[in-house]
């Protein structure tokens, strides 16, 4: 085929249109996996088929599924959930320049994705298909390979499992700023009595250094210990560090970097109070912060 023919241009457009579509691919292998590596692996993996592939009548459909069964084998196999080494968070990922509002933004919070991980795979990809990006079950039974009863029933049964753990997102968030912001001083002060008062009963700090760094082992839990330990933390151990406020995941956040490093990347679910915690200073979760773009 000639080079600048209608033959090429028809090629180019075609690979742009389904070069868009790789940020929805993004979208559902990140919220499956929780981390970026892995995600950006399935999507690869599934746009390298579909260049091989014969007959594709819908692109979209072929990557789709392509994609989540990716994921979903993924995570059968994965043995990190079990052997990683203390409390296991999603990899933070920068969305302070912008992202999608409603279900998107809600569905990409760490602890959104951390209450993920009480679902089976197959259970995962259909809730998520469905509940998150409006996927029809008729299309959602395509890409599992069940019938359409029975996606029907996997739905149901994932909503039922999540139904009790579905977090509630900060609606004010100017009050939610100021909130994280008197936090977070508190904490550097090592104001033991301020953390308690801005924290619920039933706050928990997920500290994750996978082993590779120095972390909280098990799941802190409570007002009184979750105080301690922050003021701990934040007051001797982060002093030189330099903080700058982000949108975690799609929640508010804040960035600890020494000498122009991140070191620590912190976000929070809030209910009224701080509720949750979420603190990843596993050096390979940060490698890509700020580098991908999931909406």
């Amino acid at each position: 085929m000639r080079r600048g023919g209608y033959g090429w241009r028809v090629l180019g457009m075609m690979m742009e249109n389904l070069n868009e579509l790789r940020p929805r691919m993004m979208s559902v292998a990140y919220r499956m996996l929780g981390s970026v590596a892995d995600a950006e692996d399935a999507v690869q993996d599934a746009y390298l088929r579909l260049h091989t592939a014969d007959s594709v009548t819908s692109p979209e459909g072929f990557l789709i599924r392509t994609t989540t069964r990716r994921c979903i084998d993924q995570l059968r196999a994965a043995q990190r959930r079990r052997t990683y080494i203390g409390p296991w968070v999603p990899e933070p990922v920068d969305t302070t320049s912008g992202v999608d509002q409603g279900k998107l933004v809600d569905s990409l919070s760490q602890g959104f994705l951390l209450m993920l991980e009480r679902l089976s795979p197959i259970e995962r990809a259909a809730f998520l298909l469905r509940s998150v990006f409006d996927y029809e079950y008729s299309e959602i039974a395509e890409v599992l390979d069940k019938t359409e009863p029975a996606v029907r029933q996997i739905v149901s049964r994932a909503k039922s499992r999540l139904q009790q753990g579905i977090p509630r997102f900060e609606t004010d968030t100017a009050k939610a700023d100021r909130l994280a912001e008197q936090f977070m001083d508190a904490c550097r002060a090592g104001d033991k009595a301020l953390i308690e008062s801005l924290v619920t009963d039933d706050v928990e700090v997920h500290s994750d250094g996978g082993g590779r760094v120095t972390a909280a082992r098990v799941v802190i839990r409570g007002r009184n210990l979750t105080a301690r330990f922050l003021a701990g933390v934040f007051h001797k151990k982060r002093r030189n560090c330099e903080m700058h406020a982000a949108r975690v995941n799609g929640s508010l956040g804040v960035v600890f970097t020494l000498e122009g490093k991140v070191v620590q990347v912190v976000s929070f679910a809030i209910d009224g109070d701080i509720k949750a915690i979420y603190m990843t200073l596993n050096p390979e979760k940060l490698a890509r912060w700020s580098a991908t773009d999931i909406r």
